[in-house]
Parts: C-alpha cells; sequence; structure tokens
C-alpha cells in the first residue's frame, strides 16, 4: 500500500504546483487576471483533449510503422492545436486582456489543467488499481480486465507492476516534469500573447508552434524507444529554459510598449 500513499501525493500536489504558481504570481502581480487561469485551462481541454485526440484517432493507423512519421506528426499535432489554442483566445475570449500578465495566469491554467489530467488521473487509476490488486490479487485483476486476451493480459501486468513499484524517486521525476512543463506552458503563451497582441509579430504564432513540436520530439522519441528516461529530461530543461528566457523578454517588451514596467 505504499506505493498507493505515494500516487496519491502525487495526485495532490499535480494540482498543487500550478496552485502555487498562481498564488506566488498574483501575490507579485495584483492586477493579474484569474479568469485567464480558468479559460487556459478550458481550452487546454477542448483543444488538446478534444479536437487533437479526434484528428489521433484518424491519424495514429496511418503513422504508428513509422517513427519518423510518428515523431513529426505527434509533435507537429501538439503544437498546432495548443498554440492554435492560445492564439484564437487571445483574439477573441481574451481580447480585452492587453496585459501579458493575463498570458502568465493563462499559462498556468493550461499547464495546470494539462498536470492534473495526466498526472493527476494517471494516479488515481493507479491509486484503484493497487487497491484492487490488495483486495482480489493481480492475476484475478488480470483476468476481470483482459478477459482471456493474452495481449491485454501482458499489457495490464505490466501496468499493474508499474503502479506497484512506485515510489519517492518516481513521485519527485513525476513532480519535476510537470512542474517544467508549466513553465513551458507560460512561456509559450507569453509568446503566443505577443504575436495577437503587437503588430507586425504575428510570425511569432508559427514560430512557437515550431517551438512547441521542437520541444515534444524528445517524448516522443522516448515513446519509441530511441531515446533514455534521462536524456529527454535533459533535453527538456534545455530547451524549456531557452524557451522561458525569450517569454521573459517578451514580457518586458509588450509592457514596455504599453508604457508598463
Amino acid at each position: 500500500m505504499f506505493s498507493a500513499i505515494i500516487m496519491a501525493a502525487t495526485g495532490i500536489l499535480s494540482a498543487a504546483i500550478p496552485a502555487v504558481y498562481a498564488l506566488i504570481f498574483k501575490s507579485k502581480v495584483k492586477t493579474a487576471p484569474l479568469s485567464a487561469l480558468f479559460v487556459g485551462a478550458g481550452v487546454f481541454i477542448i483543444f488538446a483533449l478534444l479536437l487533437e485526440q479526434l484528428l489521433h484517432a484518424v491519424m495514429l493507423p496511418f503513422v504508428s510503422n513509422s517513427d519518423i512519421a510518428y515523431i513529426i506528426y505527434g509533435a507537429l499535432a501538439a503544437g498546432i492545436f495548443e498554440e492554435t489554442g492560445r492564439f484564437l483566445t487571445f483574439k477573441t475570449v481574451l481580447k480585452k486582456q492587453d496585459s501579458p500578465k493575463a498570458a502568465v495566469m493563462y499559462g498556468i491554467g493550461h499547464g495546470g489543467c494539462e498536470s492534473v489530467m495526466i498526472l493527476g488521473m494517471t494516479m488515481v487509476s493507479g491509486v484503484v488499481i493497487t487497491v484492487m490488486v490488495n483486495s482480489i490479487g493481480i492475476d484475478e485483476l488480470i483476468k476481470l480486465v483482459a478477459a482471456g486476451n493474452p495481449e491485454l493480459e501482458q499489457a495490464a501486468r505490466a501496468q499493474i507492476e508499474t503502479f506497484a513499484s512506485f515510489g519517492i524517486v518516481n513521485m519527485a521525476v513525476s513532480l519535476f516534469e510537470r512542474a517544467m512543463m508549466i513553465v513551458l506552458q507560460i512561456a509559450l503563451s507569453v509568446l503566443v500573447f505577443e504575436s495577437a497582441r503587437v503588430k507586425g509579430r504575428a510570425w511569432l504564432y508559427p514560430v512557437c508552434i515550431l517551438v512547441h513540436a521542437a520541444c515534444d520530439i524528445p517524448a516522443a522519441m522516448y515513446q519509441r524507444g530511441i531515446l533514455g528516461l534521462a536524456a529527454v529530461y535533459i533535453l527538456m530543461a534545455i530547451l524549456t529554459a531557452a524557451v522561458a528566457v525569450l517569454a521573459v523578454r517578451s514580457y518586458k517588451r509588450v509592457n514596455q510598449a504599453r508604457g508598463e514596467a
């Protein structure tokens, strides 16, 4: 049951991290609009969890047999849907927000929702499965899940063993990944905000699609067994830091254009 406790704590912290980000930023920038936080979460659900997944259902059967096609498609799809969602939102729903502080709150909402839906929901599933294993046994649970299908049995056993071995190190790595991804989502939101608000900066929107795609390539390569997990995190940390630097400059640039500090 120790793994279940660790997973439960990880699930709670997956929601706590974006909440802390929002509280810190709100305490420093009193006028940061909380509404943008919820808009960001909603746009992530619509564009990443609904629309993008519909496209995956059509496209993945065509690209799954090729590593290159899978990696390029997966990375570009995420970039196109999420950055388009941002751009359209800043042009419509948040069109009255003329400060990049709205983009920061949007990014926290977007990344926070992603954290809860990806890590938090996975941890909930892990806790439920672990409790069921302790209740009826792993073999009985696999029989119920797989219904005699050998491939499903193998997959179910691997998943159960992964949850059963979830420990402190897994918790730390998972939370670090989510914290880093929220920073990336904030940075991209600030850059797309500038593209939507500043005349002559529309080119930043397609650039952000490519940047987002580049940031997703390491994870896609890991899924295909091309990169190890350590290499993925190192590359992601470097890419996130680079995008964050660009976003800080963008934030200052937009504020200067508006006559704010």
